[in-house]
């Protein structure tokens, strides 16, 4: 009888101590536990996105004791699990490269550029996880957080934003509980491509009532102008996304949804990418669903189609889908969709 080698197995053999890192639509520390739980396929992905599990994989080389880095990205099947063959095949390269398990020759990110199973994280994601690491280590903050510290305290202007660093950014970020009344302060009044960009950092973090309550303030006189901007609105929502206060995160959600931008694209998909469990309100996310339908069949099925492989929002997405109180716009979607689901399946696609 033969035992399926596993990453956690393989990273244990070569005697690394590995730390899992889910990247698709935050970045969160998966403990190995929990990791594990996953990998075996006795629990599903925890944050899917693109129907898939983005995963970092942080450890030191068991020679030079040298950090490297893993980005992989891993098929799911329906039920959100792990598609394990995949895995394997992954395993089976690095080893078939490496020639013998037991050492960490050649598992460098750069030599993973051959490999199906890896991808490259973008600028934003890879700031923000260094930030998280270095901090989650004690570790000093780059040399560009001082930089970002100083800006984001309006002592140079706040229209002097292009050579902040987003590394000085992310790292300011992770650090917003000691410096929430600083963020709150500054966000009125930062330019749009700042605020954007302190948005997307802050979406990986529990923000307290203080910087909730500064971004939605900041949003709300976006919206309350002619012409407001949907991109920052969406990156908004997306620093909202993981507040501490529930409440306050659905309300704007929905005074968001029930704007005239309610059906933009790029609204829809920060709430779909970043702030999903909003959705798991009932009244929000009945708003959602018509809001996506008012965008287009292809956004709809799209959207739907990611959504339904989280594992919370799957049985609360089943049930609207054959629930018989939904508004003839949503019942035309949900139907079209179906049918398209059911066509690819036939054909052995994914919708």
């Amino acid at each position: 009888m033969t035992t399926t080698l596993t990453l956690t197995d393989f990273l244990d053999q070569i005697g690394t101590q590995p730390r899992f890192f889910g990247l698709g639509r935050r970045i969160s520390e998966i403990p190995r536990e929990h990791f594990t739980a996953v990998e075996n396929a006795e629990e599903p992905w925890p944050q899917p996105f693109q129907q898939a599990a983005w995963l970092g994989i942080l450890f030191n080389d068991t020679q030079s004791g040298e950090p490297h880095l893993w980005f992989l990205r891993f098929p799911l099947d329906e039920q959100g699990l792990l598609v394990q063959t995949a895995r394997d095949e992954f395993l089976r390269r690095i080893i078939d490269s490496a020639g013998q398990p037991d050492s960490t020759a050649g598992h460098s990110t750069d030599q993973l550029g051959d490999n199906p199973f890896g991808f490259k994280p973008n600028e934003a994601q890879m700031a923000n996880l260094h930030a998280r690491i270095a901090h989650g280590q004690a570790q000093p903050a780059s040399s560009q957080y001082a930089h970002a510290l100083e800006y984001f305290s309006g002592q140079q202007g706040f229209d002097q934003w292009q050579f902040v660093g987003l590394q000085g950014i992310a790292d300011l970020a992770v650090r917003h509980d000691e410096h929430a009344g600083l963020l709150a302060d500054a966000i009125p009044l930062l330019p749009a491509e700042p605020f954007n960009v302190l948005c997307g950092c802050l979406e990986n973090e529990t923000i307290g009532d203080g910087l909730v309550d500064s971004i939605t303030r900041r949003l709300q006189t976006e919206l309350s102008t002619d012409t407001p901007d949907p991109v920052l609105l969406a990156a908004g929502l997306r620093g909202l996304s993981s507040g501490s206060n529930r409440e306050k995160v659905i309300a704007f959600t929905q005074a968001a949804l029930d704007s005239k931008l309610g059906s933009h694209p790029e609204i829809l998909a920060a709430i779909a990418g970043r702030a999903w469990e909003t959705l798991y309100d009932d009244a929000l996310r009945a708003r959602f669903l018509q809001r996506l339908a008012e965008s287009g069949q292809r956004a709809f099925d799209n959207i739907l189609a990611d959504l339904l492989f989280l594992p919370v929002l799957r049985n609360l997405l089943l049930a609207d889908i054959r629930g018989s109180q939904q508004p003839e716009a949503v019942r035309q979607a949900i139907t079209a969709f179906i049918q398209r689901f059911t066509q690819n399946a036939t054909q052995g696609n994914t919708p």
